[in-house]
């Protein structure tokens, strides 16, 4: 086994090692509240929807 071998080897491993931690981040139970409090965000505005101007815009500012 020569260098470059054991290179794409090394960095294999740390790629799936990464991999691994970040499905386990992800997946963990920690993390369920705050995707649920992510994903819940839109529907908790209360802010009213801003009615359309009668003056068309250009676009420009």
């Amino acid at each position: 086994m020569d260098l470059t071998e054991f290179g794409r080897l090394l960095f294999t491993l740390m790629c799936f090692g990464t991999f691994i931690v970040v499905v386990l981040i992800a997946y963990s139970k920690k993390s369920k509240k705050r995707y649920d409090e992510a994903a819940n965000m839109l529907f908790d505005e209360d802010k009213p929807v801003d009615a359309p101007t009668s003056q068309p815009s250009s676009g420009a500012k």
